[in-house]
């Protein structure tokens, strides 16, 4: 599925950057705004699994791990560890994976419709809640590009 592909080069590239660049700038908030690179690239990772999963109601107990701390409304409590780092990357890389699972057991015949704050367009089908975490992932990964700019012009 082609947005699949889109989701995962942008988390590629996402990934990329990340190990690029060192942890204590990952962890830096950037004068006037209230996130860092880690926290955009956590939230559009533990998003993606809340949108495709818990949202759709196919899945409302689906558990996420760090959710908490990378959540919509969430800001960066304290700085993140390499551990915490390194256990984002690894759960970027399953997500494409565990929808195409999910696609191929065909268990998002149903969704429940969703509008997303974001974009403000109702969501009735997995294909456009896909299209609607390919889009949320690459405003983050530019956020992610323009904090690094800003750190390192």
């Amino acid at each position: 599925m082609y947005t699949l592909k889109i989701i995962d080069s942008i988390r590629q590239k996402a990934i990329s950057l990340i190990k690029a660049t060192p942890l204590e700038v990952l962890n830096q908030v950037p004068a006037g705004f209230n996130n860092n690179i880690i926290w955009n690239f956590g939230h559009l990772v533990v998003s993606g699994y809340g949108l495709v999963f818990k949202v759709t109601q196919v899945d409302p107990g689906f558990v996420i791990p760090l959710l908490d701390a990378y959540k919509k409304g969430s800001r960066p409590a304290a700085p993140a560890t390499q551990q915490e780092v390194d256990e984002l990357i690894a759960l970027s890389g399953t997500f494409t994976l565990a929808v195409k699972e999910a696609l191929d057991a065909n268990r998002f015949r149903e969704i429940s419709t969703y509008t997303t704050d974001t974009f403000g367009v109702p969501v009735t089908t997995i294909e456009e809640m896909l299209i609607t975490v390919a889009a949320h992932d690459t405003l983050h990964w530019q956020s992610m590009r323009d904090y690094a700019r800003i750190f390192n012009p």
